[in-house]
């Protein structure tokens, strides 16, 4: 049980990381307007590694999240585990591979801005949520307020449907994002729900006031 609780802080400094970084950027990076530029525009110029650094964070979270819960958990939750990892590799390639600037012409869309919007559609977490959640729910050795588990995963839902709803309802005719297509703070909203429900589940398995012995039946 060491090693879950080592894993869950892990996860849970890094989640706060994640959120530290992309707050700092705001200030140290006024250029960007957050009501209409994506988090992943923070990249583009001077201290782009900042944002680098906040991806990497993110996807530790995700990563030491899934070495926490690994052996607490029965099939479904190993499949949103899966989905988690999943998620934290994408997280892991649009920090690596940088995005192109707003409205890069297709014809000028280079191979790391093509790799960072493939790493971009592998969030899976608003999914990975759904089953871990399950899992959570089913063993009644784990001592986790089950009104907030659902609160949390409303909460991921919620900024997930907003950015996605607001991206649809106003995607601009000619394709090209600018001050007018207000998405900037919804993209914002979802990320950080995200890594809060990240550092909740973290947190709650710290507060464990009984270890559970691992589980090894399946389904």
């Amino acid at each position: 049980m060491g090693k879950t609780i080592k894993y869950a802080q892990l996860s849970f400094w890094s989640g706060l990381g994640f959120i530290a970084l992309l707050a700092l950027l705001h200030f140290v990076k006024p250029e960007i307007d957050p009501s209409w530029n994506f988090i992943s525009e923070y990249q583009v110029g001077r201290l782009g590694w900042v944002m680098q650094l906040a991806f990497l964070t993110l996807s530790l979270s995700c990563i030491f999240l899934v070495a926490a819960l690994w052996r607490q958990v029965k099939m479904v939750g190993k499949i949103g585990l899966i989905m988690l990892s999943v998620a934290a590799v994408g997280m892991m390639i649009a920090a690596i591979f940088k995005t192109d600037p707003l409205n890069t012409a297709p014809e000028m869309i280079t191979q790391s801005g093509r790799l960072h919007q493939l790493g971009a559609s592998l969030d899976q977490v608003p999914f990975a949520a759904i089953l871990i959640t399950i899992a959570l729910f089913r063993n009644k050795k784990w001592k986790i307020n089950r009104l907030l588990l659902i609160i949390a995963l409303v909460v991921v839902w919620f900024g997930f449907v907003y950015f996605v709803g607001s991206v649809k309802s106003q995607f601009p005719a000619d394709g090209k994002f600018g001050p007018k297509v207000l998405v900037g703070w919804q993209n914002r909203i979802m990320i950080i729900t995200q890594s809060l429900w990240l550092t909740f589940i973290a947190r709650s398995i710290q507060h464990w006031k009984k270890a559970p012995a691992d589980v090894t039946k399946n389904d």
